[in-house]
């Protein structure tokens, strides 16, 4: 940390300077610009003066002027992000062959591969140039205006055919681009053109099949029309297609493929609705034409109704890695003991416990063992010096962080990670740990897979706002740091796509409510949902109103934290009496039954960073009825 301050303290001279600099730009003075530039070539964000510098000019830059900026910062965000401007710039003006010489492989966006298919056919290499037509236009959603150029000369020379508009249909058909089915139907010819139309009407009124005289289907696209169409229409009308799809398996004489699909659908959407109807036709049908997410969402359904003597052979049909997960050995264990066979059942749970997860805690608390945390030592043999020797950007985080800009600081981060192999990725992150860069350290564990390093993905940051919470509130400190661990991972700055902000991921109208109903006088203004403190009295006040709703129940407290309380007190009113493990299996949102399950594994893992015993579901909430 000393370390970092004297190094803070070396740049704050220039930061001053850097800062006119920025200022003179924006104001285009050139003059005063230029003195000031000069002398900032040691300072860590002067590349941002020289990419704003030469961004402003963009429509002029030469390709050298490029180049020799990425030579200067390479790896760097903005290098990248220059190039990618510039690449656009050759791909407008069609200066195919500096295009190609700037960025020979194929880049990541859609409107760049594009561009690179031209520039390959403008130089000569049609072949690659219209199989890489071919590629982007197999696809179930719209492409950008840009990448019309290139389907165009593809059909001008004949490589588009009906067969590719049709199968383009069919995946916008799929992908529920019903506007894009219309669109592609005007481009076929016209003995391609009766299919094309009954996939069309299909498209917006599926329910057409249901009428007294079945559509006929004469041709094979027809018949595909027919399938899909039917497969659509299982998900809101099942009973009625379980009646026609046979008579239309034989009509339409779809093939075996098709049949499938449309089973898979009805079976999908029967368990979905939980109804007896049809089961025999789906316990039949299931083990012939499932595939893993079926066989699963039966597994599910076995449990969602106790039923224990048949969810150990609905399990067998997993494959082999899925039966070994702690999910599927917790769930066997626990048919096998429901069952009498406690010895077995035993068995699978002392397996299950070895994994570091919500089952394997859950086997571990059922069996009587202990939780299996697999700690692993974090590096420490980067320093703060040696990572800004090695790569740049980190002194540029440093930098942005001093400046107070967390969002520019954490753009940075992102992209080194993205440039370093995970045994660097972890010696960062360790090496932001030791700063207090603590959302940069679990991103650097997420970037290596470097599940292990409990230490770097679960920091203790700002523990005098949440113990001070924790004993005002009588909560336990340990769920508090858990809940903001998985809604921010730590980032001060975080916002979801919905609108929450913060440590703990306040909604602006939850935020205004709690901070009104508890007295929270700090928070005046949206924007303060951003302060660490603040939030956390926020975020820690909202929990126990949960938990006063729920009786301290801190499993549906929890959801209610995530998906609302009107939504648990729904799902808890038609749950019709369920144990724990029943109910979390089957909450009806797949990110809510993942937060409460990622919550209670991370409460176990801060009570051990806290110096707590470890405790995982408490007996009133295994005994309580859901």
């Amino acid at each position: 940390m000393l370390l970092s301050l004297a190094a803070q303290g070396q740049t704050s001279p220039l930061r001053a300077q850097y800062q006119a600099a920025d200022q003179a730009l924006k104001k285009n003075d050139q003059l005063k610009y230029s003195q000031l530039r000069a002398g900032l070539d040691s300072y860590p964000l002067t590349i941002y003066l020289d990419y704003q510098e030469l961004n402003d000019n963009l429509s002029r830059l030469t390709t050298a002027q490029v180049t020799q900026f990425i030579n200067r910062y390479p790896n760097s965000l903005l290098a990248d992000r220059l190039e990618g401007r510039y690449l656009h710039r050759l791909a407008k003006e069609q200066r195919w062959q500096e295009f190609l010489r700037l960025y020979p492989e194929l880049p990541n966006s859609v409107e760049l591969q594009c561009a690179h298919y031209r520039a390959q056919w403008a130089v000569g290499d049609k072949k690659v140039a219209m199989g890489g037509a071919e590629k982007m236009w197999l696809h179930g959603g719209s492409r950008p205006n840009s990448c019309d150029p290139l389907f165009s000369t593809w059909a001008s020379i004949g490589g588009r055919s009906d067969e590719h508009i049709w199968e383009r249909m069919l995946l916008a058909y799929e992908n529920g681009q019903d506007s894009l089915v219309t669109y592609l139907n005007r481009q076929l010819s016209s003995s391609a053109q009766p299919a094309g139309d009954l996939l069309a009407r299909l498209s917006k009124q599926p329910q057409l099949l249901l009428g007294a005289n079945p559509i006929k289907a004469h041709t094979r696209r027809e018949q595909a029309a027919v399938a899909v169409a039917l497969e659509r229409l299982a998900n809101t009308e099942p009973d009625a297609v379980m009646r026609l799809y046979p008579q239309y398996a034989r009509s339409a004489d779809l093939r075996p493929e098709q049949v499938t699909k449309i089973e898979q659908q009805l079976a999908r959407r029967l368990m979905f609705n939980r109804t007896r109807d049809h089961r025999s036709w789906l316990d039949k049908r299931l083990p012939e034409m499932g595939d893993q997410d079926l066989f699963e969402l039966r597994a599910r359904l076995a449990i969602w109704e106790q039923d224990w003597s048949s969810l150990p052979g609905w399990i067998a049909l997993l494959p082999n890695s899925e039966q070994q997960d702690s999910r599927w050995l917790y769930w066997k264990g626990r048919a096998l003991k429901a069952s009498h066979k406690s010895s077995e059942g035993e068995q699978a749970w002392q397996q299950a416990a070895k994994q570091r997860n919500y089952y394997g805690f859950l086997a571990a608390q059922q069996s009587k063992h202990a939780f299996a945390l697999h700690k692993e030592a974090a590096p420490n043999t980067l320093t703060l010096a040696q990572a800004r020797s090695r790569w740049p950007a980190v002194g540029r985080v440093q930098e942005w962080l001093a400046l107070g800009n967390k969002t520019a600081a954490r753009s940075e981060w992102y992209h080194l990670l993205s440039k370093v192999d995970p045994n660097d990725a972890i010696a960062l992150g360790s090496m932001a740990l030791n700063q207090g860069w603590h959302d940069k350290s679990i991103l650097a564990t997420i970037q290596a897979k470097a599940w292990d390093h409990l230490d770097l993905r679960f920091p203790i940051v700002y523990r005098d706002a949440f113990q001070q919470q924790a004993r005002r509130l009588a909560i336990d400190e340990a769920i508090l740091f858990a809940i903001a661990r998985q809604e921010s991972a730590f980032y001060e700055q975080a916002r979801s796509p919905v609108g929450a902000g913060g440590l703990m991921q306040l909604m602006p109208a939850t935020a205004k409510a709690t901070a009104r109903k508890y007295s929270i006088n700090g928070y005046q203004r949206e924007s303060d949902v951003y302060r660490p403190d603040i939030n956390v009295q926020l975020g820690s006040h909202y929990f126990k109103e949960m938990l006063g709703r729920y009786n301290n129940n801190r499993i549906a407290a929890i959801a209610a934290y995530n998906a609302g309380p009107s939504r648990i007190d729904r799902w808890l009113r038609d749950s019709a009496s369920r144990p724990l493990d029943v109910w979390v299996e089957n909450i009806p949102y797949r990110e809510t039954r993942g937060y409460v399950q990622n919550v209670l594994v991370y409460s176990v893992i801060y009570q051990d960073k806290l110096g707590q015993s470890p405790h995982f579901i408490k007996p009133a909430e295994l005994n309580y009825v859901y």
